[in-house]
């Protein structure tokens, strides 16, 4: 049988917060003490029926102690994930040794650009804090997103690290390590011959550019994937759309 893999981002793709839960959604997220992150009442179910036609596999730019707050009930809990944007793969929860390796040696020639990108940050008013993700990249948290923007726009053309933004977050990510390039090495390490991927954001276009089905929430992300891509339509949840678009396309 085809072996294939579906890999999902998770914030706002098939995880989201407190702010758009519904009643009957199902919390598997918690931050000192607080309800942090939610799935769709559909999603354990539903996972749990994917995972015996494909391996599912978040792929996420989460730390990996980030990534570990998430509590999958046990019908659902992925055995493989990639965190760090790709910097980091865990089996049942347990960091993989040589993709590290691996990972470090990819990122080694842009070490002296993160520590300035570090340094830069300590002069901005925008970064409210920043710090070294698992010795892979650089993040900054603004107030909002136009501060964010506002730090891309004056860092960005000062370093050769590709700087990106989901909301008030600022991502400061070496050339060599991006979704894209973590999902090539994931279908080498499971043989897998077809890949299914879920994002919604420009952090996940590289990994999209690598599926052979691209689920996403609006058409720009769609742009360039001609044939491969679905889009949601509007109205609908997005999360619960990424499962049932999984679903019909692993078949």
């Amino acid at each position: 049988m085809e072996q294939t893999i579906f890999a999902s981002d998770l914030d706002n793709t098939l995880l989201f917060s407190q702010k758009y839960a519904r009643d009957t959604d199902l919390c598997v997220e918690y931050l000192d003490g607080k309800p942090q992150g939610y799935l769709p009442p559909t999603a354990p179910a539903a996972l749990e029926e994917l995972m015996t036609r494909a391996w599912f596999v978040p792929v996420t730019s989460r730390s990996m102690e980030q990534y570990l707050r998430i509590q999958f009930p046990a019908r659902c809990r992925p055995r493989y994930a990639v965190t760090t944007n790709g910097g980091m793969l865990l089996e049942d929860g347990e960091p993989d040794r040589l993709w590290r390796e691996e990972s470090l040696e990819m990122v080694r020639p842009w070490r002296r650009d993160m520590e300035e990108a570090l340094k830069a940050l300590e002069g901005q008013p925008q970064a409210r804090r920043f710090r070294m993700v698992d010795d892979i990249f650089v993040f900054a948290a603004c107030d909002g997103p136009q501060e964010a923007l506002a730090l891309q726009a004056r860092l960005g053309g000062t370093t050769p690290l590709d700087v990106e933004v989901t909301g008030r977050k600022v991502y400061f990510f070496p050339p060599a390590m991006n979704k894209g390039a973590a999902v090539r090495r994931l279908r080498q390490r499971l043989g897998a011959e077809r890949l299914i991927c879920a994002g919604d954001s420009p952090i996940d276009r590289p990994m999209l550019e690598q599926a052979d089905v691209a689920i996403v929430p609006q058409e720009d992300l769609a742009a360039g994937l001609p044939g491969r891509a679905v889009v949601c339509g509007p109205g609908e949840r997005f999360y619960e759309f990424v499962l049932r678009q999984a679903a019909a396309h692993i078949g």
